[in-house]
């Protein structure tokens, strides 16, 4: 797998996130994605960020190309997850 790729993609998808996100133990949280980042846990750092709609809007249409573009990295894991809601914003 491409490591810096995927990551590179996580931190896109995490840059475009408003300040004001609202973080819970059930959707997302900031340090525990960081956390799972600098760990190289990309998969839970991947499926933190995709908590964020829990408590919040959709993200940005870029949000969820990003998340794509990590899941195809990863081949393809909760890419239908994630090609559903993009398609549903």
């Amino acid at each position: 797998m491409e490591w810096a790729l995927i990551e590179a993609e996580l931190m896109a998808a995490f840059e475009l996130l408003p300040s004001n996100t609202v973080e819970s133990d059930n959707g997302y949280r900031k340090d525990d994605f960081l956390d799972h980042i600098n760990a190289n846990e990309l998969l839970l750092a991947m499926e933190e960020l995709d908590g964020v709609i829990e408590d919040n809007p959709s993200p940005s249409k870029e949000f969820w190309h990003h998340l794509i573009s990590a899941s195809k990295l990863m081949g393809n894991i909760h890419l239908i997850k994630y090609e559903s809601v993009l398609n549903a914003t």
